[in-house]
């Protein structure tokens, strides 16, 4: 047990110090335009920094091609990042409109409440039109570069990683070795988007963060990851950017 909880000790209070760093800087740009307008450039600073604080105070190196931060195995990647759009995307495009519908259109939903604040705006499928948010190359960039590689350094290059030395993966799921690190890293990665920014409907980021996961156990690489990452956060800015006003 005590050599569980000193294992347990590095990668808990990495991700403590990087939650509590990032939800700082988040508050004080709530005050300080230019923090503000930084904020996920700080933030990426965090993540790749962290691991690498804590590795040497630990006594070792961190070597970021073994935490994940490569592009091979190529063809695995591409091949994982395929299937992945091709299964999920049409399935979060239906989704997105059957939801919105529903809880900005029908009167007295559970959700109705919730999304008030928003739903005023709802364009719907009719009077909304598919393009691209301004700057979308720019967008793409950060998505990629700020959001996705950091995060996906961090949660799934680092933490998972780490949390698999406590417990070793023990499931083979779609060719991947699965287990509990995964599980833990996921409800991590949600816990810390709703630290930073204090809105319980984040905590749905732990279903993508399974898949993310399993591409760094499938790959060995968060090349897969955070490109997915990064093209469902696109999505997602697209069809919000196209059917709200």
């Amino acid at each position: 047990m005590t050599e569980t909880r000193a294992s347990l000790r590095e990668p808990l209070l990495a991700f403590a110090i990087a939650t509590a760093l990032a939800a700082s800087f988040a508050a004080l740009g709530t005050v300080v335009p230019l923090v503000r307008e930084y904020l996920h450039v700080l933030i990426a600073i965090v993540f790749f920094q962290t691991p690498v604080v804590a590795a040497r105070r630990a006594g070792r190196d961190l070597d970021y091609r073994e935490v994940g931060l490569r592009v091979d195995p190529v063809a695995l990647n591409l091949a994982v990042i395929g299937a992945a759009v091709l299964i999920t995307f049409p399935a979060f495009v239906a989704g997105f409109f059957l939801f919105y519908d529903r809880v900005c259109t029908v009167a007295g939903t559970p959700l109705a409440g919730a999304f008030a604040p928003i739903c005023h705006r709802w364009l719907g499928y009719a009077r909304g039109h598919l393009h691209l948010p301004p700057d979308a190359a720019v967008l793409a960039l950060s998505q990629v570069v700020v959001v996705a590689i950091p995060e996906e350094l961090f949660f799934r290059g680092y933490l998972m990683e780490r949390l698999e030395r406590v417990w070793p993966p023990t499931r083979r799921l779609f060719g991947a070795k699965v287990g509990w690190a995964l599980l833990v890293s996921s409800a991590l990665f949600a816990i810390g988007h709703v630290a930073v920014i204090p809105n319980p409907q984040r905590l749905a980021v732990f279903f993508p963060a399974l898949l993310f996961g399993w591409m760094r156990a499938r790959t060995g690489s968060i090349a897969a990851g955070a490109l997915y990452h990064a093209l469902c956060n696109i999505l997602a800015d697209t069809l919000h950017t196209s059917y709200f006003r």
